[in-house]
Parts: C-alpha cells; sequence; structure tokens
C-alpha cells in the first residue's frame, strides 16, 4: 500500500513542476504578459512597493504551504497563526492604499 502513495506523491508533484514548467514558459514567451505587475495603476504608474510586498507575501505562504503538503501529502496542514497574520497585513497595506488614493481621488474631482 505504500507504494501506491509513493507512486501518488511522485504524480501530484510531476503535475505540480509541469504546470509550473507551462506557466513558466508562457511568461517567458510573453503569451502571459507581466508588464506593469509592480506598477501603480494610477498616475504617473510608478513602482509600487505595495504590489511588490503583497506579491512576496503571496509566493512566501504558497512555497510554505506548497512544502508542508509535500512532506505529507496525507493531509492539508494547519495554516499557522503567524501566516495568516502576514497574509492580512500584507492585504490590509495595500487594500488601505488603495482606499487612500481613491479617496485623495474623490476630493480633487
Amino acid at each position: 500500500m505504500a507504494d501506491i502513495f509513493t507512486i501518488l506523491r511522485w504524480e501530484g508533484l510531476g503535475l505540480l513542476f509541469a504546470l509550473f514548467g507551462v506557466v513558466a514558459t508562457q511568461i517567458l514567451t510573453g503569451q502571459v504578459s507581466t508588464s506593469g505587475l509592480l506598477m501603480r495603476k494610477e498616475g504617473n504608474r510608478a513602482f509600487s512597493p505595495e504590489r511588490v510586498q503583497l506579491l512576496l507575501a503571496t509566493l512566501a505562504a504558497s512555497f510554505q504551504f506548497l512544502s508542508q503538503v509535500a512532506k505529507d501529502p496525507s493531509q492539508l496542514p494547519q495554516v499557522s497563526a503567524s501566516w495568516l497574520l502576514l497574509f492580512g497585513g500584507s492585504h490590509s497595506l495595500y487594500l488601505g492604499r488603495r482606499l487612500f488614493l481613491s479617496q485623495s481621488k474623490r476630493k480633487d474631482a
């Protein structure tokens, strides 16, 4: 029975790596556009540190979760409170900045 779980684990990891390869290939060939991913949507379209920290927090949480799943694929891992706080705080910063900018736009109009 352990052999079946080993095979399923390797198949799952193979699927994840294949999906990663397809997405990475499409990004590198330009089929998936990433232009402006880290730029502000309003004003002079300058670099947005809020978007960078949101992207980094999302990637860190995703890799941590996937590494826990790879260690024990028989069950989904518990998400710790510290990761929830990091993720919630990251989104709060991003959304707070968006709210601030939308309010300042209304005052200017």
